[in-house]
């Protein structure tokens, strides 16, 4: 009972979002933010902020984690609203407001925890939060805490996605339009294979972070690298297939991978795929050769995704001899720890060494700003 009352409750919160709402729609709520109510009742919860950390975005992600004892409830028809108020320091100083509701499930009786939290973007600043729950029986809980927002030193480079004193709701908006200023560079053809997999090779089912950290490197690309013409391409070496191709993609196209990396099952895998133990070393190679046999030829193929679990190498002649025109390869491995010891090259890095390509680790977003800039100021082959 108690695990089946925890799947039921996290599948019922993790689906619901904080969404920026018009204050004047809410002056009720607004005012019981501000100061607790005659005869108010307490809610029993524990609230903790989460400190800002830069995503694969280029966005600084804060929040917080609430823990509630829920043997507060029993039966059905109970819930939550939350509400939070965050007042940049700087800028205009306008207030942003969020707000979420959570219907909970059955809840039978209990002596479990539960630990929910909400999420939103900010730019560099300082801010002021304020936060409230209130469940359907009227108990509140309540919480404030201040938010400093800089780049740390590792993150000097980094052009932060988000302009000052600026407040976003989270979700796949990447795609929002954000200046950053005149770029010179030429623009090239780009394509892009995105790995669709954990970002821990021993784990069987992809899990929201690693959707939203490959989802928010690609955005991060399309929105840094000038570029003329984007092909994406979405694979699973474990499926050993293509999983969505996109010519001329664009950011507003983020909904479709999001879609497709969805609908991966990777505990789920045909027999005879299994049994093909040279299918992911076929699959790469046959995408590399299909791109390098392109017209017209991309300027820069690049992979991206976490390391494999695969590591068979890739003959030389498996692959297609590049065109002379300068096509150059890249593969951006996300690696989200720093290994003590050294690892042997994955397929993918293999295929980069049979073609002269470069494999570049990435540990953090600011390895990725560094990596993506390395793209921008790349050598072009007459």
């Amino acid at each position: 009972m108690r695990c089946a009352l925890i799947l039921a409750l996290a599948a019922c919160t993790a689906a619901t979002a904080q969404n920026i709402v018009n204050p004047k729609r809410l002056r009720g709520f607004i005012a019981q933010l501000e100061s607790a109510q005659a005869g108010e009742q307490a809610l029993g919860c524990e609230v903790s902020a989460m400190k800002p950390s830069l995503n694969y975005s280029f966005r600084y992600q804060a929040g917080y984690m609430v823990t509630v004892p829920m043997n507060q409830y029993l039966g059905s028809g109970h819930g939550w609203a939350t509400l939070t108020r965050i007042t940049p320091e700087g800028g205009a100083r306008n207030p942003v407001y969020l707000m979420s509701q959570i219907a909970l499930p059955t809840v039978p009786k209990t002596n479990v925890e539960l630990r929910l939290g909400g999420g939103y973007l900010l730019g560099i600043g300082v801010y002021n939060v304020r936060w409230m729950m209130l469940d359907d029986a009227g108990r509140v809980c309540r919480k404030s805490w201040r938010v400093d927002v800089r780049l740390s030193h590792g993150e000097r480079q980094v052009k932060v996605a988000m302009p000052p004193d600026t407040v976003w709701e989270m979700g796949l908006r990447g795609s929002r339009p954000f200046p950053v200023g005149t770029d010179d560079a030429a623009q090239l053809r780009l394509t892009i294979f995105l790995h669709a997999a954990p970002l821990y090779a021993r784990r069987t089912r992809m899990r929201p972070n690693d959707m939203m950290t490959l989802l928010s490197t690609v955005s991060s690309l399309l929105e840094r690298v000038p570029a003329r013409s984007v092909r994406l391409v979405l694979f699973n070496l474990d499926q050993q297939k293509e999983l969505y191709r996109k010519e001329g993609f664009l950011l507003q196209d983020m909904a479709q991978v999001s879609q497709a990396m969805t609908n991966i099952e990777l505990g789920l895998v045909d027999f005879q795929v299994l049994q093909n133990k040279r299918g992911p070393v076929d699959l790469l190679t046959d995408m590399v050769n299909r791109e390098i046999e392109a017209q017209p030829p991309s300027d820069v193929v690049l992979f991206l995704g976490p390391e494999t679990r695969y590591f068979d190498r890739v003959r030389q002649d498996s692959l297609e001899k590049p065109a002379g025109h300068g096509q150059q390869f890249y593969y951006f491995q996300i690696v989200p720890f720093l290994r003590q010891t050294a690892m042997p090259a994955d397929t993918i890095k293999s295929a980069m060494s049979r073609l002269g390509g470069k494999t570049i680790l990435i540990h953090n977003p600011g390895e990725f700003a560094k990596a993506i800039e390395r793209l921008e100021n790349r050598k072009i082959a007459p």
